[in-house]
């Protein structure tokens, strides 16, 4: 996006979370239970999620292996995503009514913002270091773990030359 290009991708990542640190203080503290705050804040935050921190969060498996880089999504956006959903869900039965959920809800909430703003802002940082020293996250263990033969060709197990020649005795 034009954020990325314009501020660079250290403060990028951080402009969701500063909001939705924001918008949840504001919602728990200056408009409880006003359901019109609650409703242009959702709808912002959800807004600035898929225009702004989902692509700036692609953005941070660049300088990363193919290999972490599945890795890291399957535990960020399964694992990760489905605990958040789980917890939040706790909080609201355990609270039981809107009165009860400003009462419980508002500290966690305000953690997890904070916590998020506080992941962003070192990410940020490591991002920015890893391109300038042209790193790249995990490449070290994939060369560990799938050793090249002498030329440097091999599929799934095989000899290139095997496939090859199997390739060539099919045809005839």
């Amino acid at each position: 996006p034009r954020l990325i290009k314009n501020y660079g991708l250290r403060l990028t990542i951080r402009v969701f979370p500063t909001v939705l640190l924001l918008v949840t203080i504001f919602a728990f503290v200056l408009f409880p239970q006003n359901l019109y705050f609650l409703f242009v804040s959702l709808s912002l935050c959800k807004a600035l999620t898929y225009s702004v921190h989902d692509p700036s969060e692609e953005v941070l498996y660049m300088p990363t292996s193919d290999d972490a880089k599945f890795r890291a999504k399957f535990w960020i956006d399964v694992v990760g995503q489905r605990i958040a959903k789980a917890a939040g869900a706790v909080i609201n039965n355990y609270a039981g009514s809107i009165e009860a959920i400003v009462k419980y809800g508002s500290l966690p909430s305000v953690a997890t913002s904070l916590a998020l703003w506080l992941a962003c802002y070192r990410v940020g940082i490591l991002f920015d270091g890893l391109i300038k020293n042209g790193e790249v996250v995990g490449l070290e263990d994939e060369e560990e773990e799938t050793p090249l033969e002498e030329d440097g060709l091999e599929l799934c197990g095989e000899d290139v030359e095997d496939d090859e020649e199997a390739e060539i005795g099919k045809r005839s």
